[in-house]
């Protein structure tokens, strides 16, 4: 090949991946432009050859024809015609076209057409969905609309039709900054669809605001490249571009975004409980109609440990008993057959131990009908509930988490890296939270964190250091000696 190229490590994983639809999300001056780019060029050069002739046709779509211009053609002449010394093609002046066109060793020719193409005319689209592509890219795909990307994916795979050979890998691609919460991208990125994957790259700086050592590309950049683009800047804008967070939009600001950081809080293999009756499981419960609860148990380093999650699915409601019955008892019984039910904690919301209009029976007796225990969070207080995940979150055990969450909780990280939120310009009148459906997992682990920082070596039930204390003491009648004197004698306090 005229040229090398080394991918860093996230895009590796992304030309490893073989997915119809695959997309890598970065702070900027990650990279992943160019590896965008290279993906669409492996597709060329190994398309299976037809009368000798290795052909294809690829999109690449932004939301205007300026930002296509300013940012991916000169990626194109960079690659493709200056490291290549112009061995690779040329641009057709007429169409945005760049065509490529050379020899490979073997003797079969690469044919390929990388089309520049825009999104923010209603021409623009009407011509998308009149092409005959092979593959697609698109950049920026943050501010590329929902239904573009979705009569895309319809367009690719069809050109060289099945007759001329067929298309050997079609699919889409997409390169982006991190989207606001609650849009299509957000959802495709967070949850993607069982056809796609999507690859996140490590932040470029650290809670310092030093340069992560971990971030991407670095050795493509100048020593000062994050530095100067720090100077100036909001808050968001840093979160979003640098630190690869999901922005706020029309959406609040996430309640854990400055304490929960899912590179530092989320365990890389799974937790294992501690089989020990000092070391209860405590489960953090939300009641109503979309249950949910969250098992965590501290271990003998003083480390929290979330060891899974259990909740109504947001199409869902049920009754709390149901979901006892149903879905969190048969979880317990499957995830810990080792604990016996006195092992259990539920740490309930206080207004669970409020008897019911209907029948006077409250969850918390209906908890203990079913051989648990079952104990009051100290408080509904919103702002004391936040601060005492806070509090956890920010504790570190040797250099580690000491609060570490299972990597298949994967809900609730979601839930404390955006999902749980702040209801947008809300004030006055104390805390105020988006009603979502992250929320009953997110105050779920508020009751637990509430009860193990009130307690807190008190969670242990095994045998505990008990005080000594002075005490009067009185001889029994008719012993004989002298009485010591009461301040001279200890007793242990029970």
């Amino acid at each position: 090949m005229p040229f090398s190229y080394v991918p860093p490590p996230t895009g590796q994983k992304f030309l490893d991946s073989t997915s119809f639809i695959k997309g890598i999300a970065g702070p900027v001056g990650s990279g992943k432009s160019t590896v965008a780019l290279m993906d669409l060029f492996h597709r060329a050069v190994t398309q299976t050859a037809f009368n000798n002739v290795r052909r294809t046709r690829f999109c690449l779509l932004r939301n205007t024809l300026p930002q296509l211009r300013d940012t991916v053609k000169p990626l194109i002449d960079t690659w493709f015609v200056t490291l290549a010394d112009g061995k690779l093609g040329r641009w057709r002046s007429m169409d945005n076209t760049f065509e490529m066109r050379f020899l490979l060793g073997d003797g079969t020719e690469v044919f390929s057409e990388f089309l520049l193409l825009a999104a923010d005319t209603p021409d623009d689209v009407r011509r998308l969905l009149s092409l005959e592509l092979s593959a697609a890219w698109v950049e920026e795909a943050r501010e590329v609309a929902e239904e573009v990307f979705q009569g895309l994916t319809a367009r690719v795979g069809r050109m060289p039709s099945r007759v001329a050979g067929g298309v050997a890998y079609p699919g889409v691609i997409f390169s982006t900054n991190m989207p606001a919460i609650g849009t299509f991208w957000h959802g495709m990125i967070s949850s993607p669809p069982a056809n796609a994957d999507v690859f996140t790259q490590p932040s470029a700086l650290l809670d310092d605001n030093t340069v992560n050592p971990q971030a991407e590309n670095l050795v493509n950049l100048s020593d000062n490249y994050y530095a100067n683009l720090i100077d100036g800047k909001s808050d968001e804008w840093i979160a979003v571009y640098l630190r690869n967070q999901f922005g706020v939009g029309n959406a609040g600001m996430p309640v854990f975004r400055g304490a929960f950081k899912r590179s530092f809080h989320v365990a890389s293999a799974p937790l294992q409980p501690v089989a020990s009756a000092s070391y209860p499981l405590l489960l953090g419960m939300d009641n109503g109609l979309q249950a949910a609860a969250c098992v965590l148990q501290r271990d003998a380093r003083g480390r929290v440990n979330v060891l899974d999650e259990c909740y109504v699915p947001a199409e869902q409601t049920m009754g709390v008993e149901t979901f006892l019955d149903r879905m969190l008892l048969p979880r317990l019984r499957e995830r810990f057959a080792a604990f016996r039910k006195e092992h259990f904690i539920f740490i309930l919301d206080p207004a669970c131990f409020q008897r019911s209009q209907v029948n006077e029976k409250t969850i918390a007796q209906a908890v203990r009908e079913r051989g648990y225990v079952a104990v009051q969070a100290p408080t509904q207080n919103p702002e004391r509930r936040v601060q005492a995940v806070e509090q956890l979150l920010a504790l570190q055990v040797d250099g580690g988490p000491g609060l570490r969450f299972d990597p298949r909780c994967t809900y609730l990280a979601e839930a404390l890296e955006w999902g749980y939120r702040y209801k947008k310009g809300a004030s006055g009148g104390g805390l105020t939270f988006a009603k979502t459906h992250h929320s009953h997992l997110a105050e779920a682990i508020q009751y637990a964190c509430l009860h193990i920082n009130n307690v807190g070596e008190a969670v242990r039930t095994g045998p505990q250091r008990r005080e000594v204390v002075p005490a009067a003491y009185a001889y029994a009648s008719g012993v004989a000696g002298p009485r010591p004197a009461a301040n001279n004698l200890l007793r242990v306090g029970a």
